[in-house]
């Protein structure tokens, strides 16, 4: 028997362990709230961005800390220990919408380390590749993924990162720079990125 998209996208949420990485929401709006480590303080700042949403939507925090402080592995049968799978995104939503959107976003304080951005955000995306297949080979149930990358940043001078549109990483047109001034209160169908991988 042939799965919906919207059952898949049902599916997808029951697979996952929400009670421990669940983003807590309301029915029309989500805050992403995350931990900075500022250069030259002590201390981390919190910054949050609200989204507003349209649609069946559901956020993870993939980077959450244990009680102890420390990342739990993203595979629990492999070691995490300096590995390609111990990288990460802050964030990943998902939002069904006649399709599944996966908007995989990292955030950023005032410092633009693109190698760094760059090596989180394509790891997210292979785990979003691999939480996809693990389903498929299990349960025999698939429908393709639309995903996009952000990075957000309240950098002073981020063009010097980005390309001649202001709009992507020169680096990886793939990823989309917003500044959180830009992103905070937008509609979660509005964050514009033109470039989408196809998980099928």
């Amino acid at each position: 028997m042939t799965l919906n998209t919207q059952g898949y996208f049902n599916a997808l949420r029951s697979y996952l362990n929400m009670n421990y990485y669940a983003v807590t929401q309301s029915t029309d709006k989500i805050i992403l709230k995350e931990k900075i480590f500022v250069q030259g303080s002590l201390k981390l700042k919190e910054i949050k961005v609200l989204l507003k949403l349209k649609g069946d939507v559901f956020a993870i925090k993939l980077d959450k800390l244990n009680k102890k402080g420390n990342l739990e592995p993203l595979f629990h049968f492999l070691d995490d220990n300096g590995k390609p799978w111990s990288k990460r995104c802050d964030f990943v939503l998902f939002q069904f919408q006649r399709k599944i959107n996966v908007y995989c976003i990292e955030f950023k304080y005032k410092t633009l380390p693109i190698e760094g951005i760059i090596n989180q955000l394509d790891a997210s995306s292979a785990w979003c590749q691999s939480l996809h297949s693990t389903i498929k080979n299990y349960t025999n149930k698939y429908k393709k993924l639309h995903l996009t990358k952000y990075v957000f940043s309240c950098h002073p001078d981020p063009g010097k990162y980005l390309d001649d549109s202001g709009k992507y990483l020169l680096r990886d047109h793939s990823i989309r720079h917003y500044l959180y001034n830009e992103v905070n209160g937008l509609n979660i169908e509005d964050l514009e990125n033109s470039n989408v991988d196809e998980i099928k």
